[in-house]
């Protein structure tokens, strides 16, 4: 028994709970005690207020005549009995004349008082004097504190009696249980075995399902201690064959690195034969292109010379039938004539021979040097491209060509304008002598605009396709298709230098916006220096 009070009242729940109950009932009792007193206490003054409207309605006229006619033993006796009405304490009459009769003991404070005037009625009101009635609460006071105090006391009996016995009920139905189940809860050890959490009473109720969750939750954390440790063991296992490969990849990464450093070496002597090699290779390039640029020209100098080489041999055939007739007896003015106007063509087909070699050699050799050193001039594009189309449909009139431009009329550049001017010059002839044979509505279209700080000229033509075969060479020097024509072919080539020296390139696309292929010459918007380079050269003559 002491044990189950100690337990009862060292339970915190129990206290808490308890505190609660007796607090909760207490303020209850207080409410429904000050309502219930407060009711008393209005049912009190009430009754006080009846009593003297009593007074009023009865006593007053009857206390009129009685003053009126000065019948003391009359007065006495009303006095009497008003006095003995409940809560009433003290009664004064007072008439005109000063004289006043007392009933009770008159007090200062804690009283309901109220005064009456005595009128007697006769033909009439006359006022006769003055009744003072006096009430005393004290004794509502009293009688108040008392029913208080018997309220007060029988609900904290009460209070006690039900606050002790719910806490018990606690103890019995809660308290009682989960100091077993804190019990068992620290008795819970993974290294022991398990023992399954059981309450005495075998009732379904709330504490048989937290038995069974906590029985079911220890038996999955056993099996998830159970899987973590093997984990573990398998972790461990891990980490040991971790670092085997560990050491072993460290010495696989030496041994890399040793085989790295022998091939590197290696590659780097393969690096330096390869560039030996590449510098025979770019030297023999450079004697190959050299050959070709040699055997271009040689074969361009070759055949007027040997024309030249043929006529000069005719000519000393002809002089020697000329020395033969002019000693022969037989010699007539038209055999001597015939044959001086042999060695007249001869000397005219030797003459142009070697002007068209000599002229071939300048274009050559002295027009780069000539042009490529000119100091820059700032121009107005759009101007400049119509100067070059004027002068392009002069030199192949009558043949006529719709050439059209979209060029703005404020661009300026600074550039070399005379390497502009062969190479636009260049590629629009080219066309008048390549693109539109056979073509009646012949059209150009010059179109520029500037992509970051470049100038890009669009020069395109409904003329005929150029095959891949002669797109693959048109830039080389002394390639033509017309050599039969006269062509030596440096228009393209010499384009495409002179489009190198002023640091900018031209591109070749098949097919344009108006059908036939298209050039684009891009070039600096300002052009810086040029530099001294003496293995490139210009040509400004005719195209192929």
């Amino acid at each position: 028994m002491l044990r189950f009070s100690g337990q009862l009242l060292t339970s915190p729940i129990g206290r808490k709970l308890m505190l609660s109950i007796v607090l909760f009932s207490s303020l209850i009792t207080l409410l429904t005690t000050v309502y219930q007193l407060f009711n008393d206490y209005n049912g009190d003054v009430s009754r006080i207020d009846r009593a003297f409207s009593s007074i009023e309605k009865v006593n007053l006229e009857v206390l009129a005549a009685s003053i009126w006619v000065i019948d003391e033993r009359l007065i006495n006796t009303q006095i009497d009995g008003l006095s003995q009405l409940p809560d009433i304490t003290y009664i004064s009459i007072k008439d005109d004349s000063g004289q006043e009769w007392q009933a009770g003991k008159y007090q200062q404070t804690s009283t309901i008082e109220k005064q009456f005037d005595l009128i007697y009625t006769n033909s009439s009101d006359i006022k006769v004097g003055t009744l003072y009635v006096q009430a005393d609460l004290n004794i509502i006071y009293d009688r108040l504190y008392d029913k208080a105090i018997l309220i007060l006391l029988s609900n904290a009996i009460k209070t006690f009696l039900v606050a002790g016995f719910i806490l018990f009920l606690v103890w019995l139905n809660i308290t009682q249980h989960l100091l077993k189940l804190s019990q068992y809860c620290d008795r819970i050890s993974l290294e022991k075995p398990f023992e399954p959490l059981q309450f005495a009473h075998k009732d379904k109720d709330e504490f048989a399902l937290v038995a069974n969750a906590i029985n079911t939750m220890q038996q999955q954390v056993r099996a998830s201690f159970a899987d973590v440790q093997e984990s573990k063991n398998a972790l461990q296992n891990a980490l040991e064959d971790r670092e085997r490969l560990l050491k072993l990849e460290r010495s696989y990464k030496d041994e890399l690195a040793r085989q790295v450093k022998e091939q590197t070496k290696e590659l780097e002597q393969s690096l330096l034969i390869l560039k030996r090699a590449q510098q025979v290779l770019v030297e023999q390039e450079k004697m190959a292109a050299l050959g070709g640029l040699v055997s271009g020209l040689a074969h361009e100098i070759n055949t007027p010379i040997g024309i030249c080489l043929t006529a000069a041999s005719s000519q000393l055939s002809h002089v020697e039938d000329l020395i033969k007739l002019i000693h022969s007896e037989h010699a007539t003015l038209e055999e001597i004539n015939r044959i001086l106007e042999e060695y007249q063509q001869s000397c005219q087909l030797i003459v142009n021979n070697i002007t068209r070699a000599s002229t071939l050699i300048q274009k050559f050799k002295t027009v780069a040097a000539e042009q490529r050193h000119e100091k820059n001039t700032q121009f107005n594009l759009k101007q400049q491209l119509e100067d070059i189309v004027d002068s392009t449909q002069i030199m192949f009139s009558p043949q006529h060509v719709d050439i059209k431009m979209n060029v703005d009329a404020e661009l300026e550049v600074n550039s070399n304008l005379n390497l502009l001017n062969q190479i636009i010059g260049n590629i629009i002839s080219n066309a008048y002598t390549h693109a539109f044979r056979g073509i009646e509505d012949s059209r150009i279209f010059i179109n520029a605009c500037i992509d970051n700080d470049m100038i890009n000229i669009e020069i395109q033509n409904n003329g005929l396709s150029i095959p891949k075969e002669v797109a693959d060479h048109m830039f080389e020097p002394f390639f033509t298709t017309t050599r039969n024509k006269g062509g030596i072919g440096l228009g393209l080539a010499a384009a495409f230098n002179a489009a190198t020296l002023i640091q900018g390139s031209i591109r070749f696309e098949p097919l344009s916006p108006l059908g036939g292929p298209m050039f684009i010459v891009s070039f600096p918007y300002t052009l810086h220096p040029l530099l001294n380079d003496d293995s490139v050269f210009i040509d400004d003559g005719n195209v192929d």
